[in-house]
């Protein structure tokens, strides 16, 4: 059954029901030590996922917060044959984050900070992009008692892997652009996330585009909000143009880049 929630009772949510030591997974800008485990499905040629991601969060002081982060991704692929693919179980994706948040003094834009970021594909075979590393800011938005923005930009580098480097693609630059909307839906702590994600990378004859449409729901378990219940799902449209090809099209929907992940998460 579905209902619309009248917004003039979301209005009266409000995330100051969060003490100040309590986990609040829908505010991207509060840094805390967190162990999530989450399964799905990785689209066509990972039918099954299983992800892991390790965070230890700390502070200098209370206006001084920063994050590290590690993550890793084992699917299982049953590719066609004649795709090339490796098939079975591995480990498909790594990633590693440090990431750190400045109290600001202004009720408009509280909290500020950056992220380093380093990401591994080297052992999936049905990508040409070895790793990505990206340096970014992030800011935070109140927009409604109920409603935060946290905008973020990113500047990108992907190295090729080297099969495709030989058709001519070579190390790629760019940008990625994020716009991460927390909402909360009740007073315990629901909160629902919509985060487009937009990415340019300019190969040497290649211009790549994503829009990525992630769509998030999270809530509490326990009274302490220390255990959490996630659902994430994620779906890609993409956009390739050739430089020396003057034709040009729409974005289309990416079947091997959706994603679906069910999990917990446990703040310690």
């Amino acid at each position: 059954m579905n209902k619309l929630i009248p917004l003039s009772l979301l209005l009266t949510f409000s995330n100051t029901a969060f003490s100040e030591d309590a986990p609040d997974p829908a505010d991207v800008t509060r840094l805390m030590s967190s162990l999530q485990v989450y399964v799905g499905t990785n689209s066509n040629d990972n039918d099954f996922a299983v992800q892991s991601i390790f965070n230890v969060g700390g502070s200098f002081n209370k206006d001084n917060q920063f994050l590290t982060m590690l993550s890793a991704t084992v699917a299982e692929k049953e590719s066609a044959e004649q795709s090339g693919y490796e098939n079975g179980m591995d480990l498909r994706e790594f990633r590693a984050r440090w990431y750190q948040v400045f109290g600001t003094g202004y009720e408009w834009l509280p909290k500020a900070g950056y992220s380093l970021d380093y990401l591994d594909q080297s052992n999936d075979d049905s990508t040409s992009i070895d790793n990505i590393v990206a340096v970014g800011a992030i800011s935070k938005i109140p927009v409604l008692s109920n409603w935060s923005l946290f905008p973020n930009v990113a500047v990108v580098k992907a190295d090729v892997n080297n099969s495709a480097k030989r058709i001519g693609m070579d190390d790629g630059t760019g940008m990625q652009l994020n716009l991460f909307n927390s909402i909360y839906l009740g007073k315990k702590g629901t909160y629902m996330m919509i985060n487009p994600q937009y990415s340019y990378l300019d190969f040497a004859n290649v211009v790549t585009q994503d829009l990525l449409i992630e769509t998030m729901i999270g809530t509490p378990l326990t009274d302490n909000k220390k255990w959490w219940l996630m659902g994430i799902y994620k779906e890609t449209f993409s956009h390739v143009n050739n430089k020396g090809s003057h034709s040009s099209s729409s974005f289309k929907v990416s079947d091997d880049k959706r994603q679906f992940r069910i999990g917990v998460t446990y703040y310690f």
